[in-house]
């Protein structure tokens, strides 16, 4: 039985047998019995959830008003009865004409293909049978993107999940994995510290890329585990700046650590008394950086 109804009818037996119908109903619902048990005191036969229902409310009291109820199986001659009847389905107003025995008719309702669900989209009651195709060309169904995780309507593809979209979710979900990564790194280093408050032997071993310069694995203070890495070089730009006069220079740095300004060459400022090209005085910089 399925779960919208709230007890069998008697209405959806094809043939009845020779026998009073009121002898298969349940004293509680007064529909069909449905996996039955009886009261141990009275014999009387209920359904199996009725009577669970029952007892949540009334415990332990039978509703013939028996002393104690006690529950044990109904009555053979019940359970034969109710095996010798033949079931219109449940869903036959949605048009399933199977007929089934009383005891297989839970099996053939859960598996109808003339159930309905309703779709998470559009909301539309649809036939198990046809759910499937329907939910694959429901416009309104949710989609999501595999690589870029972007949710939209399967009719809004063209419009919210172009390439261009696509790439751009990409990027910003990889920005935001960098943004969680810095965040953690910035944890651990706080736990490291406060190691290292607790036990002041753990060594501080800073590396730079002036010490890689030979090599790695020549470097005597770089730990086993960073020799197997593949180290950058140092850049250098050369600039000529122009005596007396502001100047914008662009630069397209990225994962810059340290800045260092030093002269190479040119005339040297007026009033010092180094050589040519020995310094180089700023009256003014500006930084800025760009995500």
């Amino acid at each position: 039985m399925t779960s919208q109804q709230k007890h069998l009818s008697s209405e959806r037996i094809l043939s009845i047998p020779k026998v009073d119908i009121d002898d298969l109903e349940c004293s509680i619902c007064r529909g069909l019995l449905w996996k039955p048990v009886a009261c141990q005191s009275c014999e009387t036969s209920f359904c199996s959830t009725c009577i669970n229902q029952w007892l949540i409310d009334h415990p332990k009291h039978c509703p013939n008003r028996c002393e104690t109820y006690i529950e044990r199986k109904c009555p053979p001659f019940i359970a034969k009865l109710l095996a010798q009847l033949n079931m219109k389905c449940f869903y036959q107003s949605h048009g399933c004409d199977q007929v089934t025995s009383y005891e297989e008719i839970d099996k053939h309702e859960i598996e109808c293909g003339f159930q309905p669900r309703q779709c998470s989209g559009c909301k539309s009651e649809i036939l198990e049978k046809n759910f499937d195709n329907h939910m694959g060309t429901c416009p309104l169904i949710d989609l999501k993107c595999q690589t870029c995780k972007l949710i939209f309507k399967r009719a809004d593809f063209n419009q919210k999940h172009t390439e261009i979209i696509c790439l751009k979710e990409q990027i910003r979900l990889l920005q935001n994995e960098s943004k969680e990564y810095k965040h953690e790194i910035h944890e651990l280093n706080l736990q490291l510290d406060e190691m290292r408050i607790i036990h002041p032997k753990i060594p501080i071993i800073k590396i730079t890329f002036n010490d890689l310069q030979g090599g790695a694995d020549s470097v005597y203070c770089i730990p086993v585990q960073y020799r197997e890495l593949t180290w950058t070089e140092i850049k250098k730009h050369t600039i000529i700046l122009l005596f007396g006069k502001p100047q914008f220079i662009l630069l397209h740095w990225k994962d810059i650590d340290k800045i260092t300004f030093e002269s190479s060459g040119g005339t040297a400022h007026p009033g010092s008394d180094s050589g040519l090209g020995s310094q180089v005085i700023l009256t003014q910089i500006t930084i800025d950086t760009f995500e």
